[in-house]
């Protein structure tokens, strides 16, 4: 999926835009329980910037992270949602 062309983040503050993609690429390759600290990571450089992820935005990022997993893989990602 183009990301820079994603209709449901047209909308999305540029510096949360800007580390979705970067997480989006780095977690291509991950497993889940190797994200959670990614997103960990990020919820923390946003809160440094007095930014955060909306409820909406949180399951945009779960979407986009979980493409191409497995229905196992899905299932243990949207367990992730409560951290963000």
């Amino acid at each position: 999926m183009n990301l820079q062309n994603d209709p449901r983040l047209r909308n999305m503050h540029p510096l949360k835009r800007e580390i979705l993609f970067r997480l989006s690429h780095t977690a291509t390759a991950m497993s889940p329980e190797q994200i959670l600290p990614q997103l960990m990571e990020v919820n923390n450089e946003l809160k440094k910037r007095d930014l955060s992820f909306s409820k909406a935005e949180s399951e945009i990022v779960i979407d986009i992270l979980s493409e191409g997993m497995s229905p196992q893989e899905k299932q243990k990602i949207n367990m992730l949602r409560s951290f963000l």
